[in-house]
């Protein structure tokens, strides 16, 4: 076997791969990378993976509730970690992004089953009629590096 032609054989694939994966995740318009982010937000809310969870919430994240960062997760996991299988649907949902910041705007249900506090918390959120929004921003040039800075809907007060 010839070494110089399985280098050059080896440096190709590699020039392919790395332009697939520009191609891939940095030509992707924001509202794609956002659209991407949120539905991967909602499959680590409903497999409660709270360090994936931690890890979508900015190091500045505030909301009108008066939570911070770990005061969210903390309250997300008092709320859903009593679910023994949970699933979020969402519908009408909304994407609005440019580059480094943008808005999802969805209405959700929950499902599952769990502890007696787990369908409480499916009775209060299935009742909410106004669609939640979520603040996201990208400071970086990652398509993945999306995180939310706020969280709210209208009708929690």
């Amino acid at each position: 076997m010839n070494t110089r032609l399985i280098l050059r054989s080896l440096l190709a694939l590699v020039l392919v791969v790395a332009l697939w994966f520009a191609w891939w995740a940095l030509g992707r318009s924001p509202e794609e990378q956002l659209r991407v982010a949120q539905v991967e937000f909602i499959e680590a809310i409903q497999d409660r993976d709270w360090d994936d969870i931690q890890d979508f919430f900015a190091a500045d994240y505030t909301d009108a509730y008066g939570h911070n960062r770990e005061t969210v997760v903390q309250t997300l996991k008092q709320y859903i970690s009593g679910f023994f299988t949970l699933d979020v649907k969402t519908s009408d949902l909304t994407v609005q992004a440019v580059k480094g910041q943008g808005v999802v705007k969805l209405k959700a249900k929950l499902e599952g089953n769990g502890t007696a506090v787990s369908q409480m918390v499916l009775q209060r959120v299935n009742q909410i009629e106004q669609p939640w929004v979520f603040h996201w921003s990208n400071p970086g040039p990652w398509p993945w590096n999306w995180r939310l800075s706020m969280v709210h809907n209208d009708e929690i007060r």
